[in-house]
Order: C-alpha cells, then sequence, then structure tokens
C-alpha cells in the first residue's frame, strides 16, 4: 500500500463528494430505480439494472429501463407472479451486449424463490451477514450464492455453469471478481444518503465495499489509494480499506463522485 498523504487527498475526496451530487444522475442506472416509488419495487429494480450495469453509462441506463419496462409498474408484483412459460416471451428479443432475456427470465424466476422463502431479496443479503464479518463481502457471496443456487437445485439451466448468461449478471467474490455490479447494488440498498436509497437498515454503511471499475481504478491508483493493478476483488478491498481512513462510517461515499470524475476524464482525452 502505498503511503498517501491523508490531509491532501481527505480534502480532495470531500471536494469532489461535494462536488458531483444528486443532479448528476442520469447517466447513472440508480436514477432508473429510484423512477419506483414503493421499497419493494425499487429493490427489485436495482436487483435488474445494476446486473445490467456494464458498458457504456448511457446504453446501461437504456438496457435497464427497456428490461424493466417489460415488467410493468410493479416489480415486485411481476415478480411474485413470474410464470415462465406464461410470462417468460416478454423477455423475447432483448439483446443486451451478453445478455438476453432468457437471462432476465431466469432472474425473475430466481428472485421469485428468493422472496418467497425470505420475504425480500434485503432479508436474503441480512441472512448472509454477520457482525464478526470485516465487510459486506462474505453476505454478498452468500446471496449471489444463493440465488444461483436455486437454479441449479430445480435444474432451471445449465448457463449458470459458465461465465455468460445468469452467472456474469450475478458475480460473486468467492470468484475473484471485484463485483463491481453486486457492490453497486447493495450501496444503493444500504446507504442512507441520496442518491442511494438506503431500504436494508439492518446493514451499516460502514460495512460496504467499493464498487470498482475501470475509472475508479484509475482514480484509485491516482491518489494512492490502490498499489494494485488489477481490477478486482482484492482492490476493492484495498481500496475500502484506504477511504475508511477518510470517512469510517461511510467510506464508499465517495464512489458516486470518483466514478464520475474518471468518466468526465476518459471522455475530455
Amino acid at each position: 500500500m502505498p503511503r498517501i498523504d491523508r490531509t491532501k487527498i481527505g480534502n480532495r475526496l470531500e471536494e469532489l463528494y461535494r462536488l458531483f451530487d444528486l443532479s448528476m444522475i442520469s447517466t447513472d442506472p440508480v436514477e432508473v430505480v429510484r423512477r419506483f416509488d414503493r421499497p419493494e419495487d425499487q429493490e427489485i429494480a436495482g436487483l435488474v439494472s445494476a446486473s445490467l450495469a456494464y458498458g457504456r453509462a448511457e446504453t446501461i441506463t437504456d438496457a435497464a429501463v427497456e428490461a424493466l419496462r417489460r415488467m410493468g409498474d410493479a416489480p415486485r408484483d411481476f415478480v411474485m407472479g413470474f410464470d415462465p412459460r406464461r410470462d417468460g416471451g416478454r423477455f423475447d428479443g432483448f439483446v443486451y451486449r451478453w445478455t438476453r432475456g432468457s437471462d432476465l427470465s431466469l432472474l425473475a424466476e430466481l428472485m421469485q424463490k428468493a422472496l418467497l422463502r425470505h420475504g425480500s431479496l434485503g432479508a436474503l443479503f441480512a441472512a448472509g451477514h454477520r457482525a464478526s464479518d470485516p465487510h459486506t463481502g462474505p453476505a454478498l457471496s452468500h446471496f449471489t450464492d444463493t440465488l444461483l443456487g436455486f437454479a441449479q437445485e430445480d435444474l432451471l439451466t445449465d448457463r449458470h455453469r459458465t461465465k455468460t448468461g445468469i452467472r456474469y449478471l450475478l458475480p460473486s467474490p468467492r470468484s475473484g471478481s471485484a463485483c463491481k455490479r453486486m457492490n453497486l447494488y447493495v450501496r444503493w440498498m444500504v446507504r442512507r444518503e441520496a442518491p442511494d436509497l438506503g431500504l436494508w437498515r439492518s446493514i451499516s454503511p460502514a460495512r460496504l465495499v467499493m464498487p470498482i471499475d475501470t475509472h475508479v481504478a484509475r482514480i484509485s491508483r491516482r491518489l494512492g489509494l490502490t498499489s494494485r493493478r488489477q481490477a478486482d476483488w482484492k482492490m476493492a478491498e484495498e481500496v475500502t480499506r484506504a477511504l475508511r481512513r477518510f470517512d469510517p462510517e461511510d467510506p464508499v461515499k465517495y464512489d458516486f463522485a470518483m466514478c464520475h470524475w474518471g468518466m468526465l476524464e476518459f471522455r475530455d482525452r
């Protein structure tokens, strides 16, 4: 871990945090989630939107809007009543990079099983969280492993065994992946301040893990928050530990600012 000037970097992070605010979410998938009023709909919409959060920001938002349009005005009601033989066709023709409509249909089935067994996605996540855990990584592993386990136990598909399909939509820290999209989803659900939703009140924001993409990884290296070159789970842990020095109660509050700072720098090149 490189030595850093805590005062200088801390001041810069706070400056970024104040600069990038709720008015800038127009190209962020959380905007799509916030269009729903009911928390139970936001929880479902959040997982769908976060699972598709790969690629360019504008195309991510378009993909999330289209996926949720096919689920109607009440995503939770859609999931609870979902019958793949009757409703699977709603996703026919959906294509976003390497995600297909069949993947979204299976995701709806897995979410339905989670709701039936746990009552909510938040309850499933909380079931994997322990007070002794250093962060939400173990709970995230439990969350995605449980969802994928529903597919395996019912032989719903073989695609969960590969790096495509539903397996790609629901990555686990066990694989070493940075799990940017799932950490982003958990951030939306846990943090209490806008643009996040604060729906999962049993989890402390202090336990969150930083979502790492190429933009955040680049800015993190520049700020001296990590010495790692590969954007993987170990980098996510290292950056999170560094950010806890500046705000131990809410280390990932800088995520939105760092991500959008990185994207703006990339566009200005």
